[in-house]
């Protein structure tokens, strides 16, 4: 199985996700905390980091049957996977891995950030992040049943 890294995509699911804990944070005086919290053009490489990061602690958390791959072809374009060995592997359970994957690179990634601009959700993100990390590796570690041939 493929992962392919679209990191446009991770950036915006971030965006979803920092959009909805900024609008809900306000200060002990009553006051909106949104711009501070929200993403903004000079936080790209910060962001970038934090992805980087969460590919990182992915792949070495799956060392046994993950590899990461980054390829530059012509033209300059750059194709980011993981590649999966998983002989066995039930493909009907492929899209939900993935989905799961994302979640976990994406709640990785916020978690990071809120630890310098909303600590006060850290706790909640952690868990969550955990969760798709479980969820995920369960799916990947998923074999598929034995047919019976009668």
């Amino acid at each position: 199985m493929y992962y392919t890294i679209n990191r446009t995509n991770l950036r915006d699911r971030m965006d979803e996700e920092i959009s909805i804990v900024a609008n809900d944070a306000y200060s002990d005086s009553g006051m909106s905390l949104y711009d501070s919290i929200v993403l903004t053009e000079k936080d790209r490489e910060m962001v970038a980091r934090f992805i980087d990061d969460a590919i990182n602690a992915f792949v070495t958390r799956t060392f046994d049957i993950c590899k990461y791959y980054y390829t530059t072809e012509t033209g300059g374009q750059t194709t980011e996977q993981l590649q999966f060995y998983i002989p066995d592997f039930d493909e009907t359970m492929e899209n939900a891995t993935k989905d799961e994957i994302t979640k976990f690179l994406v709640l990785f990634a916020c978690t990071s950030l809120f630890q310098s601009r909303r600590p006060s959700v850290v706790p909640e993100f952690t868990d969550r992040t955990q969760a798709a990390l479980n969820k995920a590796v369960t799916f990947l570690k998923s074999r598929k049943s034995p047919i019976r041939i009668w």
